[in-house]
Formats: C-alpha cells, structure tokens, sequence
C-alpha cells in the first residue's frame, strides 16, 4: 500500500519553459545556438548538480556566445525565474494528497539559487515532509544513489512509495530499487495516472 509519494519538480508541478526567455530575450537567428550552448550543456547539468555558480556558468558560455552575454546575465541573476511557472492543477491535486494524509516528499534535479527562489516564494513548498534536491548532494537523477539518500533520509519502505517524473529513465531508476513509478508525459495527466494507481484524491 502506497504511503508515500515522491515528486519530481520540472513540469510536474513547475512549468519549465526556456522558450519564454528566448521568445523575449534573445533574436531569433541566435535563439538555436544560444540553446544547445546553455540549456543542452554539459554545464547545465553541473548547475544542477551542484558543482558549478552562476558566476562561473555565465563566464563559460559567454566564451561560446560573446554576442550573448548581456542575456546570460540577465537569465542567471535573473534565477531563471521567467522560464518558471508553478503548474496550478497539480498543486492542487498535491493540496488533496496531502489532505489523505499521504507522506509527500521532492526529489529534483535543480539549480540551487533558483532552487531556493522557488522554496521562499511558491507556498505549495509547505506541504513537503522533505525531499533531496540534486544540487545540495550533488547527484542527479537517475543515478541509484539519490534515491537511495531519500529513502534513508526519511526512513521509506520502497514497496510504500510512489514515484513521479516527467522523464522516463528517471522513473525507471526508481523503479530498480523497489519504487513504483508514473511517467507523467502530460501534466495534465496526474490526477487520471494516480487514480490507475489506486491512489485516493
């Protein structure tokens, strides 16, 4: 019997949409390199692991793309906030969980000064019991560890936890160590795939 649930954040419950910075920020003609460059790179995946500032992200990518670094200062001091959106459906199919008395917990792949933006100013934060955030222990998904470091964190029975990521090898990690999982492709779906899994709302 499921007890507890896991969130991922991206597009689960935060509408991550890069498009919205491009859209408004950078020309047209620059917007395909300006993405493989950031959010494609080696370095975002530091970012969210911890490993690297902002300061020194913006220094490298502005080597690449000179032409852009006005915007690469603008999207970084900025927190990525504009590629931001919390997803409302879902926080309030979160709001219901909670309500069933399900433990609810966060486990995300996440850049820390945005991390932190998001925690202090989105309330549904509040409805948390915990959760690991990848740049804090510098793992990300889907590697086994960050998943086991939840599980013993907080004391979870793999067999009593439910899983939920819009990536599917994410899922599938958890999966390997005993968790159930929902491969959330559409936020929209939650509720419909949570209910399949006979989870009360």
């Amino acid at each position: 019997m499921i007890k507890n649930i896991i969130f991922d954040l991206g597009n689960v419950l935060i509408k991550y949409t890069p498009e919205n910075f491009l859209e408004n920020n950078v020309k047209k003609e620059r917007q395909e390199k300006f993405i493989e460059t950031v959010f494609k790179s080696k370095e975002w995946l530091d970012l969210d692991k911890g490993t690297l500032s902002y300061e020194n992200a913006i220094e490298k990518f502005a080597e690449i793309i000179p032409e852009e670094r006005e915007n690469l200062e603008k999207l970084f001091k900025n927190n990525i906030m504009e590629c931001l959106m919390p997803i409302e459906e879902n926080i309030q199919v979160l709001k219901k969980l909670k309500e069933k008395g399900y433990n609810l917990f966060v486990l995300s792949n996440f850049h820390r000064p945005a991390f932190e933006q998001v925690q202090n100013e989105w309330e549904f934060f509040n409805e948390f019991d915990g959760g690991v955030i990848s740049c804090y222990c510098h793992l990300l998904k889907p590697n086994q560890r960050i998943y086991e470091l939840l599980l013993a964190k907080y004391g979870l029975i793999p067999e009593e936890t439910l899983f939920i990521d819009d990536t599917k090898v994410n899922v599938e990690g958890a999966e390997k160590i005993g968790i159930d999982g929902i491969h959330l492709d559409l936020p929209e779906m939650l509720e419909s795939l949570l209910k399949n899994k006979g989870i009360e709302l």
